[in-house]
């Protein structure tokens, strides 16, 4: 198991980006942590100060700030940050 751990910044409002991620994380059986931007203030602030935008989903994994990541892109960022997924 690597010592990354993935925050997934987001909303309840439905967004296709955002449910697509949501759906392949479960799909490789991984757990994250979620930050609704528009629930929460002080996450819209932290997602501003990671990637200077508010754009959903944004992910956070390792050193890896990735903003409406496709498939492809959270999957290789996963393989960077030590998780084992084919």
């Amino acid at each position: 198991m690597p010592g990354s751990k993935i925050v997934m910044y987001a909303r309840e409002r439905y967004c296709a980006d955002v449910a697509r991620s949501r759906d392949r994380l479960n799909e490789l059986g991984l757990s994250w942590i979620e930050h609704d931007i528009e629930a929460d203030s002080n996450a819209s602030e932290s997602l501003q100060q990671h990637s200077g935008r508010r754009n959903v989903p944004t992910l956070i994994i390792g050193d890896a700030v990735l903003v409406e990541p496709s498939n492809d892109e959270l999957d290789n960022a996963l393989r960077k940050a030590g998780f084992n997924i084919k």
